[in-house]
Formats: structure tokens, C-alpha cells, sequence
């Protein structure tokens, strides 16, 4: 693969399947499908274009290694990230949650999942060699409506301010809304398909070509297959 150019990003998210109701549902309300490259027909909703303008543009996803100017070359990335995902062994999430966070409607986790946030923590150290250091212009720029230290200190070591333990598994589904509107009207057309039971068994690398461009996938990485149960023995 050649070198990409300087203005590009990558990330690796987290994606449904492509077969997974989640994946369809997710991508036709955002209007946007990352790994066709095509847009979708949004559900007849008033103003929901305009209401995940932002968050259409990023597509259907949880962050797992948030975007990141990239340094060096992307095959020695993706071959890392091969290396790391052939022995972690694809796992089930918990159920998924519609929930409202600082205005933000979006999907989260029903309850802690270790294996998930092990996964998360590994793609931010062994990826890191291929990120380049954000300016202290970026730094400043990014780091104004931070709350914490601890945030602006990730943020200038890891290039994101919430990686360890402050990694919450979320995907968004709106810009920031003034009141509950848009997340009732997402628990009615979702309804079911979030608690349905779904494996984590790949990874995304997506990529921006241009800072006004959306993300698109460019390709899945597949994590090693799923450990069998332990058979009980029948007495």
C-alpha cells in the first residue's frame, strides 16, 4: 500500500457485521454506509439529517484507536494490528443501550465488558509508533473544552483524551440535541436490535482522506476465532 498523504487520519473502530441488523439500522439513520462509500435512505424523521450532520460523516462505529494523523507506513500498521487481533479471540458484547449523554443520543454498553476494554487499551500502545504528535497549536485547540488534567495529559501522550480508563465504548448516533426528543424517536426505530446478542469478531481501519471528507472502512480485521465453552460432563 503507498504512503498516504499528510492530511489523511486513520482509526479502528469497532463495526457491526455487515449482515447485522445493528449495522443496517445504524448506517440508513445516519445516512451514510463507510464500507459501501454509499449514502443511505434516512427513516422518515424531521430533522434528523440535520441533527447527526457531524456524527454522520464519522459513520456507524464505537471508537477503539481514535483518528490519528498518520506517520510512517500504513502496511507495518495493519500488519500490528493483525499480529495483536490473531490472539485475542472474538468475544461476546453485552447487550447495547440507548442512552443520552451531554446531549449526545447513543449507544452503550449495558454493562462493563473486560475482554472490550483490554482490546481497547492494546490498540492504543501498539498503534502509537504510527501516529503523529499533535502540534502544540492541535494540542491547545483540542484540549479547550477538557475537564480534567488527566484528559489534556492523554491527549498530549496519546493523542486522545479518553483512552484507558476513561475508554468508554459508545456509538453515536446524533450531534448534541437541547432535549430527549431525538432519543425517544431512536428507541422506538431501534427497538429490540440493540440487546440482541452480537461477537466482537473484527476490527475496522478506517481512514479520512481529507478533513472534510466522510470516513470511509478500508478494510476488517478479523480477531482469532472464539474459544470454545468447556463441555460439562454428563453423569
Amino acid at each position: 500500500m503507498k504512503e498516504l498523504p499528510e492530511s489523511m487520519r486513520v482509526a479502528i473502530y469497532y463495526v457491526p457485521e455487515a449482515d447485522d441488523p445493528l449495522w443496517i439500522a445504524g448506517s440508513h439513520w445516519l445516512g451514510w454506509d463507510s464500507e459501501t462509500t454509499q449514502t443511505r435512505q434516512r427513516p422518515p424523521i424531521q430533522g434528523l439529517a440535520e441533527a447527526s450532520r457531524r456524527a454522520s460523516r464519522y459513520g456507524f462505529h464505537a471508537t477503539i484507536k481514535a483518528p490519528m494523523p498518520l506517520q510512517g507506513n500504513l502496511d507495518k500498521l495493519i500488519a500490528k494490528l493483525e499480529q495483536q487481533l490473531a490472539d485475542t479471540p472474538a468475544f461476546f458484547l453485552p447487550p447495547l443501550q440507548l442512552v443520552q449523554d451531554e446531549g449526545f443520543v447513543a449507544l452503550r454498553l449495558s454493562q462493563p465488558c473486560p475482554e472490550l476494554h483490554a482490546l481497547a487499551d492494546a490498540c492504543v500502545r501498539n498503534l502509537e509508533p504510527w501516529r503523529r504528535p499533535y502540534t502544540d497549536e492541535e494540542i491547545s485547540a483540542r484540549s479547550q473544552k477538557l475537564k480534567l488534567p488527566r484528559h489534556r495529559e492523554y491527549l498530549e501522550r496519546w493523542g486522545y483524551p479518553f483512552v484507558f480508563e476513561e475508554f468508554v465504548f459508545h456509538m453515536t448516533l446524533s450531534d448534541q440535541q437541547p432535549d430527549t426528543r431525538l432519543l425517544t424517536i431512536a428507541k422506538e426505530y431501534f427497538g429490540d436490535i440493540p440487546w440482541r446478542p452480537r461477537r466482537l469478531q473484527s476490527l475496522a481501519l478506517a481512514c479520512e482522506t481529507d478533513p472534510n471528507a466522510p470516513f470511509t472502512l478500508l478494510r476488517r480485521l478479523p480477531l482469532a476465532p472464539a474459544t470454545p465453552a468447556p463441555q460439562q460432563n454428563k453423569s
